[in-house]
Parts: structure tokens; sequence; C-alpha cells
């Protein structure tokens, strides 16, 4: 079972990376690049048998704030999502559109986060 806990976590951690190096080309890279960084420490911690809990409680604040602050954005998109594709090239006049994508990737980010929190205390608990 701690073989796949351990996998688990290494695919949170590459899919976080990943999201991370989408980010080279955003207009505001340092941001994006070091919050999914931040997220992808959980699950790498989980890999290394370690569970950091003030670490772990920063992430999660941050991601609940990126949430919080691009809620509005993903409700206002929800409300014009028949007319407007949400894989689209970036508008002035339409900032909802990249207020919903940034909402969706701290979404899976704060899920993959609590999982691999789990997954650290699981591994650290069962390797003494």
């Amino acid at each position: 079972m701690i073989y796949i806990a351990k996998s688990i976590a290494a695919l949170f951690t590459l899919t976080l990376l990943a999201f991370a190096a989408l980010q080279f080309n955003d207009p505001d890279p340092v941001i994006w690049v070091s919050f999914y960084c931040l997220c992808a420490a959980t699950p790498l911690l989980a890999l290394a048998n370690k569970f950091i809990s003030p670490l772990f409680w920063l992430t999660l604040a941050l991601c609940v704030l990126e949430l919080v602050l691009t809620a509005p954005g993903a409700y206002n998109y929800y409300l014009h999502m028949e007319q407007e594709p949400l894989m689209q090239s970036m508008n002035p006049d339409k900032p909802y559109i990249e207020e919903a994508r940034e909402f969706l990737g701290a979404l899976i980010a704060v899920v993959l986060v609590c999982l691999s929190a789990l997954l650290a205390r699981y591994t650290v608990n069962n390797n003494k």
C-alpha cells in the first residue's frame, strides 16, 4: 500500500510541476510558477516520508486566498459560459475568462495539496 501512496504523491508532484511549467508564458509568471512549485512541495515531501505542517497550512492558505480572489471572475464566467469558451486568448475586455482559469488551477491545486497531506501522514505513520 505504501508504494501506491508514493506513486500517487509522485503523480501529484509531477502534475503541479507541469502546471508551474505552463505558467512561464503567463503575464505574471513569477507569481504562478512560485505558487505551483510551493503546492508541489507537499506531495514531494510525502515522497520523502515527511510532513511539514506549517508549509501545508501556508500552502492551503494561499490556495484558499487565490480561490477567494478569483471566485467572482469564475462566477462571472459561469454566467457567460454559453457564449465564451474557456480556451481562448486573453482579452482585456473579458478578464473573467482568465480569472476562471486561475480559479480552476487553484481548485485543482488545493485538492492535490490536501490529498497529498493525507498521503504524507499515511506514509509517515506507516514507515516508523
